[in-house]
């Protein structure tokens, strides 16, 4: 999946592939559509929530990006929310037996 959203006033992009809860997750935080500084998380053989949504992972690697890259951010108190319309690829399962589970 590589999707657009919006935390913190913020835009970041989530690049993330693999099973729920063992995936890689990769976020991008973009300005005027450049992509500027980057996360990522191994949630296979990194310590972390494997129950958690890929929202809660998300927001969790957006706030360690925000401390890294001392990002000023536009709305502080602002939550996450994907963006609608910009869902760039949603990976499907590449056999019908997969797609069955």
């Amino acid at each position: 999946m590589i999707q657009e959203f919006q935390y913190k006033g913020e835009t970041f992009r989530v690049n993330a592939h693999g099973v729920a809860g063992h995936e890689e997750v990769f976020i991008m935080h973009l300005v005027d559509d450049e992509e500027m500084g980057e996360i990522s998380i191994d949630r296979m053989t990194e310590e972390n929530d494997t129950s958690a949504p890929i929202e809660a992972i998300c927001v969790m690697l957006c706030d360690k990006l925000i401390i890294e890259q001392e990002i000023e951010c536009a709305d502080p108190d602002a939550g996450f929310a994907w963006v609608e319309g910009n869902r760039i690829r949603k990976v499907l399962p590449s056999n019908t037996g997969a797609a069955a589970h």
